[in-house]
């Protein structure tokens, strides 16, 4: 996406795309959530149905979001849907870290078959505690 600002649109076309955004929000928010049970089920078919859609609505709202920055002050349906949206980002997140712990606990496995010796992919649990998996062996290091 180019970084120059977009011309705006008609007020027509702007108030249009305002009045959809709830919607597309809250549909964007039940696909991250699909996805995120996709991905914990190891899904990968129905993780990869949900990505056209969810990227044409994270397309149609990020074309709005520049659109709005245009504007000053932001059009109050536009600052309405901002709690909304960090919640969408946040669940984003979630859902990247997720696959980040799997693609780990992969190439670890990989690295295992392969006899490569190599540390747990798994130090640390979600909360940035040593995970138990690493405590239970973790003596055997020192």
């Amino acid at each position: 996406m180019s970084t120059e600002p977009m011309a705006l649109p008609s007020d027509d076309v702007l108030q249009q795309a305002l009045q959809e955004a709830p919607a597309q929000v809250a549909r964007l928010a039940g696909w991250l959530e699909q996805e995120f049970e996709a991905l914990k089920q190891r899904d990968l078919p129905a993780f990869e149905a949900l990505q056209p859609a969810k990227n044409e609505e994270l397309e149609k709202l990020a074309r709005l979001a520049q659109w709005c920055s245009q504007i000053q002050p932001a059009p109050l349906a536009w600052q309405a849907l901002q709690e909304s949206l960090l919640q969408s980002r946040e669940d984003h997140l979630r859902n990247i870290q997720l696959m980040q712990r799997q693609l780990q606990a992969v190439r670890g496995t990989l690295q295992a078959l392969q006899g490569e010796a190599g540390p747990s992919v798994d130090l640390y649990d979600r909360s940035g505690h040593l995970s138990r998996r690493y405590g239970a062996w973790s003596h055997h290091l020192a």
